[in-house]
């Protein structure tokens, strides 16, 4: 039994050879997989051009070049939408009409911005450098070393983006599924904005298996904590039907994102009024929208303060401007949450207008939509106000919403101020959305 030619020693060589024949197998399982992808890659469009012309969805992970001979990397379940060249921005779209625009980075282009002046303690909205004069402001973000991104394998997306010279950004800010019990369209006969009054933040909010959409013309996805949004953006591409990871958008990404924007619009870091939906989009860049839906939430004021929000109790479908109307009295029948509203006639009030993803080429930059404006959108940066009070998680906000003001909540804001569980606590924030970045694997 344990001789040299004994069962035990023979049960371990045939082992032995066992395990050699299947590591050999599946060495050559993955050429003959390897061989095959290569063939399906040449049978693949090898330019922006012709990939837009067939409309060829992808079987494979292949890079295409551009008519400047720059070149991107078109993921599996995939098509080439549109776009002439990859610095004007180069969208793709999945076969269910989800887009994303390709953020080509050089080497050492992939990094978050780097503050000339560190801000102990910024309780006001402070933007860099020695004068404030750089853009890149922030708001309750204190030191920023303090602040990290949270649950995702940064080692991983920094490999993508270096072998990849690039990745992926929603096209549009994220928007809600059309079975989700809170979707509406311009076909619904009931626009309410559904569960807007729930302060319930243990709710997800997400249901089952609902997964975010990146389309125009869509209802944005609001009232969602961070953690949440981390939750459902990582759900939108898993498996392996796509090449490509999904996320929250982190801070590094949207960091090159702006920096890449603003070579072509140059100081959009410091005022981006000019291409987003503000709240003093009225006094300095009107936008008027036709066809689109829209919630006109209004804001109660005691002469000029501040003292709530009332939330719109359904969408309209229609034209609006964007910006906010002279201060009013609000008359019976406007679609405010009656709960909060208030007669007497020391409070006005005035509508800030909440659009539809994409309704504006206005607010197109590099063919992304809303990055400035609309809504503030959760990454996944995350720190603590207070190193030695570890108790509430607060989650960074970027890009303004259309109750800031283009210069105050420009593309570039890092926003500090909200949890990360939730915003709710006390009162309900309609202005909190986000957006999904992808990986190509």
């Amino acid at each position: 039994m344990f001789g040299e030619n004994g069962i035990i020693n023979g049960a371990k060589n045939a082992k032995e050879k066992t395990d050699e024949s299947i590591k050999q197998e599946q060495e050559d399982v993955g050429k003959l997989v390897n061989q095959l992808e290569e063939f399906e890659r040449a049978g693949l469009p090898d330019t922006v051009k012709e990939a837009i012309q067939k409309g060829t969805i992808f079987t494979v992970n292949k890079q295409i070049k551009d008519e400047n001979g720059k070149t991107m990397t078109v993921p599996k379940g995939f098509k080439v939408k549109e776009g002439t060249t990859i610095d004007e921005g180069v969208v793709i779209a999945d076969s269910e009409g989800n887009e994303f625009v390709w953020v080509p980075c050089e080497e050492g282009e992939y990094k978050k911005h780097d503050y000339e002046v560190e801000q102990v303690d910024d309780s006001s909205t402070i933007a860099d450098g020695e004068n404030n004069d750089k853009g890149w402001t922030t708001y309750r973000y204190r030191k920023y070393s303090d602040w990290k991104d949270d649950e995702i394998d940064e080692t991983a997306n920094k490999k993508s983006v270096e072998e990849n010279k690039g990745f992926y950004i929603a096209r549009y800010e994220a928007g809600v599924p059309s079975n989700a019990d809170f979707y509406v369209d311009e076909s619904t006969s009931d626009k309410s904005y559904k569960d807007a009054n729930s302060k319930d933040t243990t709710k997800t909010k997400t249901g089952e298996n609902l997964k975010p959409v990146s389309k125009a013309g869509n209802q944005c996805w609001s009232l969602i904590s961070q953690i949440n949004a981390k939750e459902v953006s990582g759900r939108m591409y898993s498996g392996d039907t796509y090449g490509v990871r999904s996320q929250l958008v982190d801070g590094t990404a949207w960091d090159t994102v702006v920096t890449w924007i603003s070579k072509e619009y140059k100081d959009i870091e410091k005022n981006s009024i000019a291409y987003g939906n503000y709240q003093n989009s009225i006094e300095e860049n009107q936008i008027t929208v036709t066809n689109c839906l829209f919630a006109e939430h209004l804001i109660k004021y005691e002469g000029s303060q501040k003292k709530g929000r009332c939330i719109a109790k359904s969408y309209k479908y229609g034209t609006f401007i964007s910006g906010v109307t002279d201060p009013y009295k609000v008359p019976e029948g406007e679609g405010v949450n009656y709960n909060d509203y208030d007669s007497d006639e020391k409070y006005t009030y005035k509508h800030y207008v909440e659009m539809a993803t994409g309704a504006s080429n206005s607010t197109k930059l590099k063919n992304i939509y809303d990055m400035a404006g609309n809504m503030y959108e959760w990454t996944t940066e995350y720190g603590y106000h207070n190193i030695e009070d570890n108790s509430t998680k607060y989650a960074v906000l970027r890009g303004g919403s259309f109750e800031a003001e283009g210069i105050l909540g420009s593309i570039s804001i890092r926003e500090g101020s909200c949890s990360a569980a939730g915003p709710y606590a006390s009162e309900e924030i309609p202005t909190l959305g986000f957006r999904v970045i992808l990986y190509v694997k």
